[in-house]
């Protein structure tokens, strides 16, 4: 017993340095003399968010949040706390993430999740054979974020993984979780940037596009991107349950008759909630495919994507369930009592890394011209390859610890003068760089999806998270300098 207690005062003694060390990173850092092109604004940012992340790995995530707000309120960044406060937490991101919780959250809370698992695993092919039955799940849904909305997708593919997990009967904390929520995040990921068509990306390959005179070829970029995409989801699948050791023989052997009669069917609830919701996810795909019209300038203009899936929520809200009992397709205590419906620790990461990680890169903080200072060098006198394999590596490495299209657009100036100078066809750096930029998800402020990730509840072991996002990371990285390079020399 006082082994047991001393254990426990030592736990309980350096989770008080871990505090210590967050918050002295969040107001102390910026203390430091600044260095290069970075202003004092940039390094009481950069302190903020050294401080948020190492609170997040070895402490919480609600109460590193509310001290990084303060601490941005008060970094002379935004004009005062109550501008720092509203770029956070009134952040229209924050509000799309909540309003997307509600209805992926409901449709995983009325049956959709196990009546997805029970249609599935039923099937003759993937009876016994979890692995292609993992292999086929992340495979098709990296292929449909070419054109569905990523944040509802990672909210309702993780509640049916959940579904999944809880079905077979793995624990809370099995490594089975983290290893398809892994998967779920890479995958995701892949398929969202396999054409650069819409959103930051197409922003990014249109800037790439007039530094460099020379437009990204969107079908040659797909055939490059989906083998990519392929070899890293079939090496993740193979390896990634090696590496966690997943026990596969309870999902081997799982008998759907377990989930009940009521697994068999949808509710009407269920019918009605996915049914508004895949209306709204077409006009969302719309608004993104065709630029122009008076629907797409209504939406993006106008409405917005927020509002979009907020006018989604409040139909569900009002419209009847179709089970004759007098409710909504959603009630709403439903979604306020359950954790598959909204996580605030997520909201949270979303509305303080997000808006960090974007002002780390911003004008007033020096960083980038710092970052162009350092690069510049590296690529002088380089082979088209080495620039190839460097441009991949190092965007990498850099979407994973701030804005992605920050640093993308900062990048481009950089690397692009040496591609043209060799006189190669740049088109397929371009693509490297659009696409290398993609994969941030290391760290909860590396992107929307990354804080999503890191931020849920049913994965806590920062270690086993790190070890998913890695093994993404290394396979795309490696992947990618091997297809994008024998993709350069076969066409020049």
């Amino acid at each position: 017993m006082a082994d047991k207690k001393t254990v426990k005062e030592k736990g309980s003694s350096l989770q008080y340095v871990h505090i210590a060390v967050s918050i002295i990173l969040m107001f102390g850092f910026g203390y430091l003399p600044p260095f290069s092109t970075v202003t004092p604004v940039g390094m009481r940012l950069l302190g903020i968010f050294l401080g948020v992340i190492y609170g997040y790995s070895t402490c919480d995530i609600i109460w590193p949040s509310l001290v990084a707000i303060i601490a941005f309120g008060l970094s002379g960044y935004p004009a005062n706390m109550a501008a720092g406060v509203t770029s956070m937490m009134g952040s229209s991101l924050v509000f799309q993430v909540i309003t997307q919780y509600f209805t992926a959250g409901a449709i995983v809370i009325y049956g959709v999740g196990r009546w997805f698992v029970r249609k599935t695993l039923s099937q003759k092919v993937f009876m016994g054979r979890p692995l292609l039955y993992t292999w086929c799940f992340m495979f098709v849904f990296m292929w449909s974020c070419i054109v569905l909305e990523t944040i509802p997708m990672f909210l309702l593919l993780y509640g049916i993984w959940n579904d999944i997990a809880d079905s077979c009967d793995y624990e809370k904390d099995s490594t089975f979780r983290y290893y398809g929520f892994g998967g779920i995040l890479v995958s995701l990921l892949l398929g969202v940037s396999m054409m650069p068509y819409k959103s930051w990306q197409l922003g990014l390959a249109t800037s790439w596009a007039n530094v460099t005179g020379v437009k990204i070829n969107l079908g040659q970029m797909l055939c490059c991107t989906s083998i990519i995409g392929t070899i890293v989801i079939t090496a993740y699948v193979f390896l990634g349950a090696k590496l966690f050791q997943v026990d596969f023989s309870a999902m081997k052997a799982f008998d759907v008759n377990k989930l009940g009669e009521e697994s068999k069917i949808l509710r009407p609830r269920a019918k009605r909630i996915m049914a508004v919701y895949f209306v709204t996810v077409l006009l969302s795909l719309y608004a993104g495919t065709f630029s122009g019209t008076a629907l797409t300038n209504f939406i993006e203009k106008t409405l917005t994507v927020s509002g979009l899936f907020c006018l989604c929520t409040a139909i569900l809200l009002i419209i009847p369930g179709g089970e004759k009992d007098g409710k909504p397709a959603i009630i709403f205590n439903d979604i306020k009592h359950s954790d598959a419906a909204v996580s605030w620790p997520v909201i949270f990461m979303c509305a303080v890394t997000i808006p960090l990680a974007s002002a780390l890169t911003t004008e007033a903080t020096g960083i980038l011209p710092w970052l162009s200072d350092v690069f510049t060098p590296v690529f002088a006198g380089r082979s088209p390859i080495f620039i190839m394999i460097l441009t991949i590596v190092l965007m990498v490495f850099l979407t994973n610890v701030g804005s992605n299209i920050a640093l993308g657009n900062a990048m481009i100036p950089v690397i692009s003068p040496f591609i043209l100078a060799s006189g190669v066809n740049p088109m397929f750096f371009g693509c490297a760089l659009v696409y290398a930029a993609n994969i941030g998800i290391f760290l909860p402020g590396s992107s929307a999806p990354a804080s999503i990730f890191h931020g849920r509840s049913e994965i806590p072991n920062v270690k086993l998270r790190n070890k998913a996002t890695m093994l993404g990371i290394g396979l795309h990285t490696l992947v990618s300098c091997v297809v994008w390079t024998l993709a350069f020399l076969i066409t020049n």
